[in-house]
């Protein structure tokens, strides 16, 4: 048990030991409040939620750079972390003690980010900040974690985000102006839904030219200028088998016989045999490409995967064989995600009900507002 004893300042201090036994302690300006504050701590002690009271006032910055060094996650994932930490939460928070950080000063913060930074980069940065204080609950620095219950910005599409383009538009006009030795990466993309880290990782040992079919089995990961290759794809669910279409299969065996096709070779390496950086490709094919063909600059690499979904489910695909395709884990995702309306909604909503009219323009025989003696 605790004790109070009076100070030769004339306060009080209350004296007690913590779970591991070191003696700590505490002065309060009475009796009264010391006897209180005790109370509490020997009441947290016999619930197991007791906290050390300066356990609070380590550094943001601190803890954050503590849960960084502990986690273990990929390397685009701690990529991004990084960069968003730098950005956006250590200039904020960094020299805030944990426990001055409350409810209403990260709702204030998301509300200010919400002014500047697109709604997915708002919610983003939160869940880090939310991750990070979630650790520091339970190191037990803090009580509660001050990121509970705020409200984030809700994921608006914008004007561009509906942005597709037909099958007619991909062969005749962005194809054509596409590099011949890059034309079947374009259509793995939106003939096979694959994603762009997916391709540049894609050899030849993952492809059937003779069955039609490409296994995704490992992916190209870019991290600070870097490419690596992942022995697995995105999620367990991105390790699958993707049919490939006619025009695909033919682009693939054109590629075969354009570049190296041993098994272990890749099956779009760039000109000198290595992995294909995308930031490369978007700027000296993609962009050129897309400008030449006429299409919206907002039609990015990946959203061609975007186009490969809302193909399929127009013409009819069910969504759960179209989520095995796409290598997603739910449907939801797939149908949230990846379906957009396509150019001619209205046309297809019009045929669906359209029906033949059994009265005649003239009306029926009995209608009386067709009917002369009335």
């Amino acid at each position: 048990m605790g004790h109070i004893v009076k100070t030769p300042a004339s306060t009080w201090r209350a004296n007690w030991r913590d779970p591991s036994g070191r003696q700590v302690a505490k002065t309060f300006r009475t009796k009264k409040d010391a006897s209180a504050f005790l109370a509490t701590v020997e009441a947290e002690k016999s619930r197991g939620t007791y906290l050390d009271p300066s356990a609070g006032r380590v550094l943001f910055r601190n803890h954050a750079g503590r849960w960084e060094k502990s986690r273990q996650v990929e390397l685009t994932t701690a990529d991004a972390a990084k960069s968003r930490m730098r950005c956006h939460l250590i200039p904020q928070w960094g020299d805030w003690p944990l426990n001055k950080i409350s409810f209403l000063d990260v709702q204030a913060w998301v509300t200010r980010l919400s002014g500047r930074l697109a709604a997915q980069t708002v919610i983003s940065c939160f869940s880090l900040m939310s991750s990070i204080m979630k650790a520091a609950v339970r190191e037990r620095l803090i009580a509660v974690n001050p990121c509970e219950g705020v409200r984030l910005p809700s994921r608006r599409k914008t004007a561009t985000s509906d942005i597709l383009i037909s099958r007619e538009e991909l062969t005749g006009k962005l194809l054509p102006e596409i590099r011949e030795q890059y034309r079947a990466l374009v259509l793995t993309a939106a003939y096979a839904g694959l994603r762009w880290g997916e391709c540049a990782g894609l050899h030849w040992r993952s492809v059937d030219l003779m069955k039609g079919r490409i296994f995704v089995a490992e992916t190209a990961v870019e991290v600070s200028g870097h490419v690596s290759m992942k022995p697995y794809p995105k999620t367990e669910a991105g390790r699958r088998t993707v049919p490939t279409p006619v025009l695909l299969a033919a682009h693939l065996r054109r590629q075969a016989e354009l570049v190296a096709s041993g098994p272990d070779d890749l099956v779009f390496p760039d000109s000198v045999g290595h992995i294909l950086r995308r930031s490369n490709f978007r700027r000296y094919v993609w962009k050129p490409a897309r400008e030449a063909g006429g299409l919206p600059s907002s039609l990015t690499f990946h959203g061609l995967r975007h186009c490969y979904a809302t193909w399929l489910v127009s013409e009819g695909v069910p969504v759960n064989v179209v989520q095995v395709a796409l290598g997603h884990e739910r449907a939801s995702t797939t149908l949230n995600r990846y379906t957009h309306r396509p150019a001619d909604y209205e046309d297809r909503l019009r045929s669906a009900l359209t029906d033949c009219d059994p009265v005649t323009e003239t009306g029926s025989a009995d209608d009386p507002l067709t009917d002369d003696s009335k």
